[in-house]
């Protein structure tokens, strides 16, 4: 399978409107590839140590990308060391994101995400959607290179809903389209997959953006030859070439030779079959179609080997050996087939990489997660622990306040049984004061005046009722005995007043 990534769809984001600060745009659009690179490291020295040379650094590793990796590298560190100088975190973003395309074209995919994911957590979605998409599209791809085909179409569709609602950001909907058709053609829906490729190609045209264009014929020509349209899917990426060549991007000639080299292999393979194609294939003998198969590998590999695109030579080496095994040439098929070894164990230890990479930052997100959980149980804890004293505190001012009022209203009532005690002493007083006088003064009195009527008594003259003296007697007892009346009286008034409640 050789597949064409079309990472570089997303990459560039209309950047050259900056190179308006040296040179006429009308200029500049006629530079591409190399020439693009010498006219900017020319220009570079005078730039002043600011944000206009942050983005002549994004420039050159934009650029570099496809042509020199490491050389992308470079500027891609030397733009984020600036960055981080004049504090700009768009400008750091974007770098992160520059040396996460140079480390994907080394076919390094653990540190590219790496890259992606430290520019994703930098830039903010409100504030810079344009370059948050960007590098979310960077991301779905390196899912796409790890055959998570499903998580990279779901990026993409997001990526194009959000693209479509911002009319601006027309190039972005080419991108999105781009990359949506080659989910498809992964996943083998090839209608599907034209369908979007041919949407993209037509936003790029009509943007007369060449790099796109490229891209999109070269994709187109990939569904071609799986459909088995050999003549469309030669037609198709030999235009793609044409362009890419034009702008000098040896990642696209070389993906574009390997997949032409793949062509011409399929058709010898076809060739001697009773298999019903499509379209016919084109006119030639099998050994002339395997020997142009093998040219094409070589010169892909020649190129992929510059640039280190690791992937372009693992996939073309395997070609090689097919189509030295179907020429009867097996000691170059066992040297293609060792080549193709090395750079697939390479790669495998570079994807070994990156699936540990990814269990790490699981893992860190699952221990992130844990620590969350933990702290909200120790924040609700110390929550319930605040709510318990509160309320703890709270019940003991009640039951404080219940013995305070109690004391009080006990305080009172002692206060009032001492005020009544006093009273009743003082009564209890009185009344003995009053038994006293009863006692002393007016039983002397009631004595004095019973004795006087006893005596009176004992002097009547009961034989004869007609003694005067008896008339004198009884007066005497009458007198006395109104005497002894008011005593009496005197006495029972003394003890009312004595017996009368206190007020």
């Amino acid at each position: 399978m050789y597949t064409f990534v079309g990472i570089d769809n997303c990459s560039v984001r209309i950047l050259l409107v900056f190179l308006l600060l040296f040179f006429s745009l009308r200029s500049y659009s006629q530079l591409q590839g190399q020439d693009f690179v010498d006219s900017l490291l020319k220009q570079l020295p005078k730039v002043q140590e600011d944000s206009n040379k942050v983005k002549c650094y994004q420039l050159l590793a934009n650029a570099y990308k496809t042509i020199d990796p490491n050389a992308g590298i470079k500027y891609g560190q030397l733009q984020l060391d600036l960055a981080k100088n004049i504090n700009s975190q768009r400008s750091i973003a974007s770098a992160y994101d520059q040396l996460g395309l140079n480390y994907y074209h080394k076919s390094d995919y653990t540190t590219a995400l790496e890259y992606f994911n430290k520019a994703l957590s930098t830039v903010s979605l409100v504030k810079h959607p344009e370059l948050y998409c960007s590098i979310i599209s960077h991301i779905a791809v390196v899912y796409q290179e790890l055959g998570n085909h499903d998580k990279a179409l779901e990026y993409n569709l997001q990526i194009l809903e959000y693209d479509k609602n911002e009319g601006k950001y027309s190039i972005n909907v080419g991108c999105d389209y781009g990359n949506i058709g080659i989910i498809y053609m992964q996943k083998n829906d090839l209608e599907k997959s034209l369908e979007y490729a041919f949407m993209s190609l037509e936003v790029f045209k009509k943007l007369e953006d060449k790099d796109g264009i490229a891209h999109n014929y070269g994709n187109i020509g990939n569904v071609y030859k799986r459909q088995r349209k050999f003549t469309k899917a030669l037609e198709s990426i030999n235009e793609s070439s044409k362009i890419f060549e034009e702008l000098g991007d040896n990642a696209g000639i070389a993906i574009n030779l390997g997949n032409i080299g793949g062509i011409y292999l399929e058709i010898a393979i076809y060739k001697d079959s009773n298999v019903i194609l499509p379209e016919p294939l084109p006119v030639g003998s099998k050994t002339y179609f395997l020997q142009t198969a093998i040219s094409y590998f070589n010169k892909s590999i020649e190129i992929s080997k510059k640039i280190e695109q690791l992937e372009n030579i693992k996939e073309f080496s395997y070609g090689l050996v097919e189509a030295y095994t179907f020429l009867g040439n097996y000691k170059m098929a066992f040297e293609s087939y060792k080549q193709h070894i090395t750079f697939r164990d390479s790669i495998t230890s570079t994807e070994s990489k990156t699936r540990i990479a990814n269990l790490e930052t699981e893992r860190e997100f699952i221990i992130k997660e844990k620590e969350l959980q933990i702290e909200k149980l120790e924040i609700e804890k110390k929550r319930n622990e605040r709510i318990i004293l509160i309320i703890t505190v709270i019940l003991l001012l009640i039951i404080i306040g219940i013995i305070v009022q109690k004391f009080l209203q006990q305080k009172k009532r002692n206060v009032v049984l001492a005020v009544e005690k006093e009273k009743h002493l003082a009564h209890i007083a009185e009344q003995k004061k009053v038994m006293s006088s009863i006692s002393h003064t007016h039983a002397h009195e009631v004595s004095g005046q019973v004795s006087t009527i006893l005596g009176l008594v004992s002097l009547f003259n009961s034989e004869d009722y007609t003694d005067p003296d008896n008339k004198t007697i009884i007066e005497g007892i009458s007198q006395t005995a109104e005497v002894l009346d008011i005593v009496v009286k005197d006495m029972i008034k003394e003890e009312n007043r004595t017996n009368k409640p206190s007020e």
